[in-house]
């Protein structure tokens, strides 16, 4: 008789997942009652049997993450200890993680992901009678207003910003652009020197003149280099002067990378040249 590994893995996936419906049942029993002894130990012996299973295929991601789960559970039952909100919150992590994992094992199953190997790594350090660290937290987007009357190349600034990492609230009106970042929060000011309402270097001027604006970063965009732009920009205390056009849409991407970062700008504040207006 020929062996077929995918065959044994069919069968390995059906029977596993009657017992990720048990852990399932069992965790939200725990959960009501967290010192009952008996979900536990049910739960215990789902997990065990799931990672046999899949150590005897070779099931590498499986058989890591079940043992893991049931070290957590080896815990619970030997030392008594109440399971925990954060302990709870992880267990149905790993069992969300261990069902996806189930569905798309395949013979040969290689190692687990990076996702997987963090929860296996918090579920060892629970196993050890270690608080269970929160789950990481996303950091939200750093937020940029971006001010300008043309609408194609409003567009095509939203687009490059956006792809610099970038949550961008795009604009037409200065005066609207004034409005809104009085009223909340940003961490860049990209603003053309001709706007509807209020044009650039007097929107930020008025900024600078306002507690929500005087420590905000900002990118002067202009279709021309005109010195006496330059000179009023470093004056007021814009950290940069760009030029719009295709080519400088890179230097855009930069620029607004290193301000966020805090780092200054070579030759953002230059002043109007000799002999300039």
């Amino acid at each position: 008789m020929t062996f077929d590994p995918a065959a044994f893995v069919d069968e390995f996936r059906v029977e596993a997942a009657d017992h990720l419906r048990l852990l399932g049942a069992e965790l939200l029993s725990l959960e009501r009652q967290p010192s009952d002894a008996v979900p536990i130990r049910r739960m215990f012996l789902s997990a065990h049997t799931i990672k046999s299973a899949a150590a005897m295929l070779g099931l590498a991601s499986v058989r890591e993450l079940s043992h893991a789960m049931e070290d957590v559970l080896a815990y619970l039952r030997d030392t008594r200890v109440p399971l925990d909100r954060a302990t709870a919150d992880l267990l149905f992590r790993s069992l969300d993680a261990l069902q996806d994992m189930v569905e798309r094992a395949t013979p040969g199953d290689v190692r687990a992901g990076a996702a997987s190997a963090e929860l296996v790594d918090a579920l060892r350090q629970r196993a050890t009678g270690r608080p269970t660290p929160p789950p990481p937290v996303a950091r939200p987007s750093p937020r940029a207003l971006q001010v300008e009357d043309s609408p194609t190349v409003r567009l095509l600034a939203t687009m490059v910003l956006s792809d610099a990492g970038f949550q961008v609230d795009a604009v037409a009106d200065g005066q609207q652009a004034l409005a809104q970042a009085q009223a909340q929060p940003y961490e860049l000011l990209v603003a053309s020197t001709q706007n509807h309402g209020l044009p650039g270097l007097d929107l930020a001027a008025a900024l600078r003149a306002s507690p929500a604006g005087r420590n905000l970063p900002i990118i002067l965009m202009s279709s021309d280099d005109n010195p006496e732009h330059r000179r009023r920009g470093a004056e007021i205390g814009i950290q940069a002067y760009i030029r719009k056009g295709s080519s400088d849409r890179e230097r855009l991407a930069e620029t607004a990378r290193q301000l966020l970062a805090g780092a200054a700008v070579p030759g953002a504040q230059e002043s109007a040249p000799a002999g300039g207006p």
